[in-house]
């Protein structure tokens, strides 16, 4: 396994971790409905972090964001 592949933990609140459980809940009933498989929750965010980590900037208050 390449560096670049090699898995890296990271700290969720558990408030985090619901949110992410229940999100991940909703999605699998679609795409089980869809006759997809599953996703685990570490995938789901591996998928959101690849299609919005470029979008991710600092505000002029120096909050972070999401660009939409």
């Amino acid at each position: 396994m390449r560096d670049e592949e090699m898995p890296t933990n990271i700290r969720l609140t558990n408030k985090e971790q619901e949110a992410l459980r229940k999100k991940c809940i909703d999605i699998n009933k679609i795409l089980v409905k869809m006759g997809h498989q599953p996703v685990k929750d570490s995938e789901l965010v591996h998928a959101v972090l690849l299609q919005v980590i470029d979008n991710i900037e600092v505000s002029t208050t120096g909050q972070i964001a999401v660009r939409v």
